[in-house]
């Protein structure tokens, strides 16, 4: 019977040897005695480069099907049942994916007046701490609590968020700040808002702060 030869034959492996330096020989001599374990730690290396590849794809296509399954429920989120689904999805939705499913639930709730499930939602969002949407779910989550009749609540919302808004959210803020202020019966706050934004808008838009500042200095007299 014949016998079976290794893939690296001896006298290869001894041609090998001979050509090569002797400063040389001891890193050869380690690659041939180690062939086999290096050849495993190759394959394994690009098993699992095609398995993070495969990840990859796989967390794409998941996130396509999220973005789909999205639109499908915020189109049709105009009943307590279908804004309950949109809930459960917003809920374990994928994390590039979560954003946008509590705006569009933020939304659909604003549509079929629940405020309470918006401003959980604002709520919900703001406090992912994205830098894009935290503002803009700041000031949601107010206007929620506004609509709500909480104008006390709008105005503690606003209140701490205004130290950190974006500077394209602060005169916003501010300004429903100045209004919830006033509405909650916290005069003296909404006036002084009132006067520091009547510094900081353009000249057409002066008149209207100026107007309010008299009217609550009047209130303030009585």
């Amino acid at each position: 019977m014949t016998e079976q030869k290794e893939p690296h034959s001896p006298l290869l492996m001894d041609s090998l040897q001979q050509s090569v330096s002797k400063e040389a020989a001891p890193l050869l001599n380690f690659v041939l005695k180690h062939i086999k374990m290096i050849a495993l730690g190759l394959f394994l290396l690009i098993s699992a480069i095609a398995g993070a590849g495969i990840y990859s794809y796989m967390h794409e296509q998941s996130i396509l099907v999220a973005q789909q399954q999205l639109m499908t429920l915020s189109q049709g989120a105009s009943t307590e049942a279908k804004l309950n689904e949109l809930r459960a999805f917003a809920e374990a939705a994928p994390e590039d994916i979560r954003p946008a499913a509590l705006l569009a639930l933020a939304k659909a709730s604003l549509r079929i007046k629940d405020y309470v499930s918006a401003a959980d939602a604002w709520g919900t969002l703001q406090n992912l701490g994205a830098d894009s949407m935290r503002d803009l779910a700041g000031l949601g989550r107010a206007d929620a609590y506004a609509r709500m009749g909480d104008y006390k609540k709008a105005q503690e919302v606003l209140t701490q968020m205004l130290p950190t808004a974006a500077e394209a959210y602060k005169l916003p803020a501010k300004h429903q700040l100045a209004i919830m202020a006033e509405k909650s019966g916290d005069v003296e706050t909404s006036v002084k808002l009132y006067k520091e934004l009547e510094e900081n808008v353009p000249e057409a838009n002066k008149a209207f702060y100026a107007h309010k500042i008299a009217a609550l200095n009047l209130k303030l007299k009585k």
